[in-house]
């Protein structure tokens, strides 16, 4: 889509720090979301688009296309009648997507840590000083040891290194601080619990089939962190032309959750409002899936639901005061607090504008906001404290002008004149039938 056709519905980030937590802005930026994916004044919408036209790639990779197009390439004035052929899709693609993504699969990798604070980098350091000493001291140490009975080694190797490459080499591959290894197992048994293997691969198959691939990350008290698969069908997302999506300041996802679901999620919803969602018929946006609907019958005991991550800033105000002393005393205030210019006493206003996550969910079809609050882990970088990163994290290494291109998108052409050359084939072998004078 053009950059130039998207409009824009959100409302001002020049606001108070008090209204961006506001319930009314929460639901403006929910509803310009969804204005924005599932409003359109034609037929199809940005979500609908893009959900059929994934949906048809990944028939493509599974061999399973639909033939029509193949029947009005063949057909005579639409008569099929004369035409006898095995109209069954040769399975060419998905010998190739299976090649590319057990590729990108077998790409192994291991987790290493490297301690950078100043406690671990001086235990470091000393260790390496010893063996340097042990090194230039080597035949002091053996007499000693062999005359006296006195070990004056000042490390614990068994066999000291002869050069300084060697040292290096043990330092990169022996040497392993207590910490480093605590921190590996950590992130191991973090993605084991995760099943990452398993995302890895769905993740891998998405970049290849559709272009596009995505996890989300989160934090909660019960189970730690989460790595999750997202479906790049469900996804709604800013403008960008980044592959990397880190330009973007909204994102979100679409999930159909079932009702007793969404009453464990938000436990302040009552019977009545859960009766209500149940009952009317807005609440079930079952528009959002035409094309590939038909499949299945709607469960009225499912809702839709945008969860969304919302990037602003937020300012960060303190009262600088001089004490009595000479030293001085900051005091976080709200972004309202102003000093007027007839101020008594000696103090100043300091401010810096630090980006934010608001998170969100809506279902989708109602002005019913059921989540938007200040987001509790926002991951910053240690570089930039002032960034902030989206809980999804997104890629589309083929992305040019907001357009994503894939492997299978490439090569569905060639599929199809591969099937139809398997059915002329069929036709023309149909047709080679020998004179009776011959037989």
């Amino acid at each position: 889509m053009a950059e130039s056709v998207i409009k824009t519905y959100f409302p001002s980030q020049v606001v108070s720090d008090a209204e961006k937590l506001s319930y009314d802005y929460g639901l403006k930026v929910a509803k310009a979301i969804e204005t924005e994916w599932f409003y359109n004044d034609y037929n199809q919408t940005r979500y609908t688009t893009n959900k059929n036209n994934y949906h048809n790639l990944r028939l493509y990779a599974r061999g399973e296309q639909s033939i029509q197009k193949y029947k009005d390439e063949l057909s005579i004035n639409g008569d099929l009648s004369y035409l006898n052929l095995d109209w069954k899709p040769v399975p060419i693609i998905p010998k190739f997507v299976d090649i590319v993504v057990n590729g990108l699969a077998d790409r192994m990798y291991d987790i290493k840590a490297f301690s950078q604070d100043p406690l671990s980098i001086d235990e470091k350091t000393k260790y390496l000083q010893d063996i340097l000493a042990d090194m230039s001291l080597k035949s002091l140490n053996e007499y000693n040891q062999e005359v006296f009975g006195i070990n004056t080694r000042r490390s614990d190797l068994k066999d000291i290194p002869e050069t300084k490459e060697e040292v290096q080499l043990h330092m990169q591959l022996t040497y392993k601080q207590n910490i480093e290894i605590a921190e590996e197992q950590a992130l191991q048994t973090l993605m084991q619990g995760n099943d990452y293997d398993l995302i890895k691969k769905r993740f891998y198959y998405d970049l290849t089939v559709l272009g596009i691939g995505a996890v989300k990350t989160n934090f909660n008290t019960s189970e730690g962190i989460t790595i999750e698969y997202v479906d790049p069908a469900d996804l709604v997302y800013s403008y960008t032309e980044s592959p990397y999506f880190d330009d973007i300041y909204y994102v979100g996802e679409v999930k159909k959750i079932p009702v007793n679901e969404l009453a464990k999620q938000f436990p302040f919803l009552t019977q009545e409002e859960l009766e209500d969602i149940i009952k009317n018929k807005n609440y079930h946006q079952t528009n959002y899936d035409q094309g590939i609907s038909h499949y299945k019958e709607v469960d009225r005991n499912k809702v839709q639901v945008l969860y969304f991550n919302y990037k602003t800033y937020m300012n960060e105000v303190y009262k600088v005061k001089e004490t009595g002393s000479g030293a001085e005393k900051a005091i976080e205030k709200d972004d309202n607090f102003n000093p007027p210019e007839d101020k008594e006493g000696n103090f100043t206003r300091l401010q810096r504008a630090v980006e934010v996550i608001y998170e969100g969910a809506l279902i989708l079809g109602t002005d019913k906001l059921l989540k938007w609050e200040l987001a509790k882990n926002m991951l910053r970088s240690k570089s930039d404290y002032n960034k902030v990163k989206m809980n999804y994290a997104i890629v589309a290494p083929r992305m040019y002008k907001g357009r994503v291109e894939s492997l299978v998108r490439r090569i569905t052409g060639f599929a199809d004149m591969i099937q139809l050359t398997h059915l002329k084939l069929q036709q023309v072998m149909a047709r080679m039938v020998p004179d009776g004078v011959y037989l």
